[in-house]
């Protein structure tokens, strides 16, 4: 009796052994519309301490217990699924505008012995009302200029895919550098580099719902002063969620300026502003 009692024992320790062994037995799970690298930090919170995970290409390598396998199995009936195509544009827009405004007095006025002559400060084409009285003439003028641009670019990725568009072109920077010998000579040496005057965006857009997250950086440039190489730009990083078919404004600058200059009898002011939006849209 003690004998079979120790059997039926050993029984029922070699069957919970082998259930345990079952129970966290390796499984290899086969995706069909998603990649393992993408499913894995999904997958992983379902996980206990001692389960383990892995993947390659579109397998998932899973040792875990029945319960967490069945969680996971229909966890991923709910993700891997076909993958949208989506279309993303980004408009980017410049307005800037300047106005410049003086006042002057100019001319010569003679009597006997003595000559006054104040010449004129600003450019002779710029002139707007003009009042001359006994050779000398007060002059007021004023410019305003505006300009707007605005660019356009698109991409068509799948979800969860990221992409890129850049389109710009390379300038060449030259220049000088001070170095010292070994004989302790100071010689100026000249160095060519490039620079790349780029507009265009990186993204990658995720699915949630019926809208779409995208984590996406634009990027504006334009060469302000062929002369010297001198490039503006402007770039942003950011997540926003947006809803296709809309566009959404995710950022922008706007900036003012003042230049005031004084001499004898004449003054002159330039006042200068810019205004920079970003918008983007998906479909």
């Amino acid at each position: 009796m003690k004998r079979g009692g120790s059997n039926w024992i050993s029984c029922l320790a070699l069957a919970a052994l082998c259930a345990s062994a079952f129970a966290d037995e390796t499984r290899v799970i086969q995706l069909r519309h998603r990649s393992a690298a993408e499913m894995i930090p999904v997958v992983q919170p379902l996980l206990g301490p001692a389960d383990a995970l892995s993947g390659t290409d579109y397998r998932l390598i899973v040792r875990t217990s029945d319960k967490n396998f069945r969680e996971i199995e229909k966890l991923l009936t709910q993700l891997d699924t076909t993958r949208r195509q989506l279309r993303i544009s980004v408009r980017q827009t410049a307005a800037e505008r300047r106005t410049e405004s003086g006042v002057g007095v100019s001319g010569e006025v003679r009597n006997d012995n003595v000559r006054i002559q104040v010449p004129r400060q600003g450019p002779p084409d710029d002139r707007g009302l003009v009042i001359r009285r006994d050779g000398v003439q007060l002059e007021t003028r004023q410019t305003r200029t505006t300009s707007n641009s605005s660019v356009s670019s698109f991409v068509s990725t799948l979800e969860g895919s990221p992409a890129f568009i850049r389109v710009g072109q390379s300038i060449t920077h030259v220049h000088q550098v001070l170095t010292l010998t070994g004989k302790q000579q100071l010689v100026l040496a000249q160095g060519i580099s490039l620079h790349d005057v780029v507009t265009g965006f990186d993204v990658t857009p995720h699915m949630q719902g019926e809208n779409v997250q995208l984590r996406i950086t634009p990027r504006l440039s334009k060469l302000s002063n062929p002369t010297i190489s001198l490039v503006s730009f402007q770039e942003l990083s950011t997540t926003v969620v947006v809803k296709p078919g809309e566009w959404v404004d995710i950022g922008g600058l706007s900036g003012n300026g003042r230049e005031v200059r004084r001499a004898i009898l004449d003054s002159s002011s330039t006042q200068t502003g810019e205004q920079r939006t970003v918008l983007v849209k998906v479909e």
